[in-house]
């Protein structure tokens, strides 16, 4: 793909520009190079390199001294003008999709999901979020869980040409506060709840919010946002929202009513009454935990009445949806105990998880877990203390500790640790295969903050790894195996 300079910004020149570019390490023959400042960088200071690596223009906003034959572009605000330059040079094509976004401390990824799974039963439909960005069968990794503005539109332009036809895109807190959503054209805005994460980069509760609610507050007029008012930041953000706005949840006043919601440990009913639609229907889904009714719910909400569908349309398909990699994903090799694999990260996560474990385990609770370094310290003693409530073993290992030590890491958990036995187990592959052989017949273990990611952050780089997901199955058939070779 390529534009011609004068077409993307007000300069008269017939250069042609084949890329675009924010990272001046990345060679990128005939950009422009956006001088962005950010958190602990500022891009005017890497404009030399960036010129070596292929730029040929350079958009930046304070005064700067450019080589000859380079074109400089000074501008007061660098990230609106990316805004606007990227859309013109990828054709606007959000413009062209059924853009969901959807933002909350938790659910993200499983809504998304969902969406896509639901969508894609009549239409097209691509994700782009934590876990991958895909659409049909190409799969993409992601660094983050919204990515830049040029990745992002990259992306959602492959999968124009594709025929896709919807996307569903994870909208972090950090990414609205670094404006990495600017010019995305979302038709769909979905809340899920706030509760304590990122407070190391946003200060407080408050902070954390503003940036969550720029998402509503910045919808066009004929958009539709979609709200879970069982948390009570929902219910703010209601007032907040600039577009049509549906409350879902168990509160009284949701425009959406959930009810009878029956949990069982293979499968989940409930009611939902939608009184906008008038309409009343019983669900049946393979989903489990209660957080999942809430999850499928704003999914089903928001395909209906953006689509203009009929619940009738869904129903077929919800006791059969695929589970979401790393989500409550439980790991069945035919042995006698259950084993999780969730991404709970955060006091919430972790709290919905465990309250799941507790009604549906007869067994003991055991659970594997760690806290990321050098991000929001205050909630490790938190977990420790959750833990000790409801588990019978913990298992303190990484998760991320990047130039922290791990030993350390897992100390600070520990000061919430009271009453239960742990034992602490720097490396994490170990520290499952250990926690799978503890585990005995009715038992339930937990294995948390990962889910299915396969990089762990390590002192100045990310490192491979397998999953949780892959090596807690391995680790359960190898125990299997060895019951069957005693028997013999």
């Amino acid at each position: 793909m390529m534009k011609r300079l004068s077409s993307l910004l007000d300069v008269p020149s017939k250069i042609h520009i084949h890329s675009l570019m924010i990272d001046s390490r990345i060679p990128s023959v005939k950009s422009i190079f956006f001088a962005m400042k950010g958190l602990s960088y500022d891009g005017h200071k890497f404009v030399a390199q960036a010129i070596e690596n292929g730029a040929v223009c350079v958009v930046h906003s304070n005064p700067i001294e450019l080589p000859e034959g380079i074109i400089g572009v000074m501008v007061e605000d660098v990230m609106q003008t990316l805004s606007v330059v990227v859309n013109r040079f990828f054709d606007a094509p959000s413009h062209k999709l059924s853009m969901f976004g959807v933002t909350g401390t938790n659910g993200k990824s499983s809504i998304s999901a969902l969406i896509k799974q639901l969508t894609s039963s009549f239409t097209p439909c691509g994700v782009i979020g934590t876990i991958h960005a895909s659409y049909k069968d190409t799969i993409l990794p992601t660094q983050l869980t919204t990515p830049d503005l040029v990745t992002v539109n990259q992306y959602l332009s492959s999968m124009v040409k594709e025929g896709v036809h919807a996307c569903a895109m994870e909208v972090s807190s950090i990414g609205l506060d670094q404006r990495r959503t600017l010019g995305i054209d979302f038709d769909v805005a979905i809340f899920t709840n706030l509760t304590h994460d990122h407070l190391d980069y946003h200060g407080d509760m408050r902070q954390y919010y503003i940036a969550k609610s720029k998402l509503f507050s910045q919808m066009k007029s004929d958009g539709l946002c979609v709200i879970n008012i069982d948390d009570p930041y929902g219910l703010k953000m209601l007032d907040e929202s600039n577009a049509l706005s549906i409350s879902v949840g168990e509160h009284s006043k949701a425009d959406v009513h959930l009810s009878n919601i029956m949990i069982h440990s293979t499968h989940t009913t409930f009611d939902l009454e939608d009184h906008i639609k008038k309409v009343k229907v019983n669900v049946h889904t393979n989903l489990i935990a209660r957080f999942n009714v809430t999850n499928l719910a704003l999914a089903l909400v928001s395909v209906v009445h953006h689509f203009k569908k009929e619940y009738e349309d869904f129903l077929h398909l919800t006791p059969h949806l695929s589970q979401v990699l790393g989500r409550m994903h439980r790991i069945d090799e035919g042995q006698d105990y259950d084993v999780i694999v969730d991404f709970a990260h955060t006091p919430d996560g972790f709290t919905h998880v465990f309250n799941y474990a507790q009604k549906m385990t007869q067994g003991r609770i055991l659970t594997v877990f760690g806290s990321a370094g050098q991000r929001d310290t205050l909630k490790r003693v938190i977990f420790g203390e959750l833990a000790d409530k409801v588990c019978d073993m913990i298992v303190l290992t990484e998760d991320d500790p990047r130039d922290e030590d791990v030993v350390s890491i897992c100390h600070d958990i520990a000061k919430g640790i009271k009453d239960t036995p742990y034992v602490i187990i720097s490396d994490r592959v170990q520290a499952i295969r250990q926690a799978i052989t503890l585990c005995k017949k009715g038992d339930c273990l937990l294995i948390l903050g990962k889910g299915c990611e396969t990089m762990i952050a390590r002192a100045y780089e990310k490192s491979d790894y397998i999953g949780d997901h892959i090596v807690a199955s391995a680790a359960i058939k190898e125990r299997l195996k060895m019951k069957d070779e005693e028997k013999i």
